[in-house]
């Protein structure tokens, strides 16, 4: 199975128009919601489709859906989560480090809690995480510990932990990788390395994934040239593939579930985001 995966579902009204869009008119068929965000009716506008929704954990952006007072470390003076990847991994090496897994066991708590209300006690569920943040692993253990104590069914987590073959085999893309790509693909296969094992433990599948190396900028040509030997790697481990796309794009004046975090507008305001959701709707497979 290949899932073409909108993230980022909750950031405005007007990104969700675009991603039900993708989804009524393209190939989408997976949805990651932020549980904090523009989604109190997400259920109803999005269950009766032929899509997989799945909980997009986030501790970066927005206001928290705990107290202020049990998360005071993560979130500023305003109410909204001040840090970024880097910013809560930091934190986690820190000596604040136990004060900082009490807090986010709280929020993750917080967040699934809403996703059960939303979807049914009993109905299992797919994690991500905004920022791919369920990878450091801190947070991720303290994301098991929830699962565990929640009773919760995850019936897929996303490992952001690209193969390195489909990049190394295809050199027509050498000159279009990105430094940052190569970085973030480094810190998250030397994560995964240490998170599989307790997912292996939990018996919890992923997948083979694409979108590290270029995130938020992918587009038809790239993933075609990609895909097949990705569908090699699938076929020769009976693993699905997920393909993460942020077709969500906010146009000048539209309102943003944290309109102050400028690092967040640039991504959320960049031309690519257009490309993504026009390569979404009219990738043809």
């Amino acid at each position: 199975m290949i899932y073409f995966c909108a993230d980022d579902y909750g950031i405005s009204a007007d990104a969700n128009s675009r991603i039900e869009n993708c989804l009524k008119n393209g190939v989408l068929n997976k949805i990651s919601i932020l549980p904090n965000g523009e989604t109190l009716d997400f259920k109803q506008r999005l269950s009766d489709n032929d899509v997989q929704l799945s909980l997009h954990i986030n501790l970066v952006e927005g206001c928290p859906l705990s107290a202020s007072d049990d998360i005071g470390l993560l979130i500023s003076e305003s109410g909204y989560f001040k840090y970024s990847f880097v910013g809560l991994l930091l934190l986690s090496l820190s000596s604040k480090r136990n004060e900082f897994e009490k807090q986010i066991y709280k929020e993750m708590q917080s967040q699934i809690r809403f996703w059960k209300q939303a979807m049914g006690e009993n109905v299992s569920v797919s994690i991500d995480s905004h920022q791919h943040t369920h990878m450091i692993p801190l947070v991720f253990k303290t994301l098991m510990r929830v699962i565990d104590d929640e009773g919760l069914n995850v019936r897929y987590m996303r490992i952001p932990d690209e193969p390195i073959s489909p990049y190394v085999f295809t050199p027509s893309l050498y000159f279009a990788y990105n430094p940052i790509g190569l970085i973030k693909q480094w810190l998250l296969k030397t994560f995964a390395f240490k998170n599989r094992k307790e997912l292996k433990k939990a018996k919890i599948p992923s997948a083979y994934f694409m979108g590290i190396m270029f995130s938020g900028k992918l587009n038809e040509a790239r993933i075609k040239k990609l895909l097949p030997h990705y569908l090699r790697l699938s076929k020769k481990h009976n693993k699905d593939i997920e393909i993460g796309f942020h077709p969500g794009y906010i146009k000048a004046g539209e309102k943003l579930i944290d309109g102050s975090r400028q690092d967040f507008k640039r991504f959320y305001f960049s031309p690519w985001r257009n490309v993504e959701n026009d390569t979404l709707i009219n990738f043809k497979f």
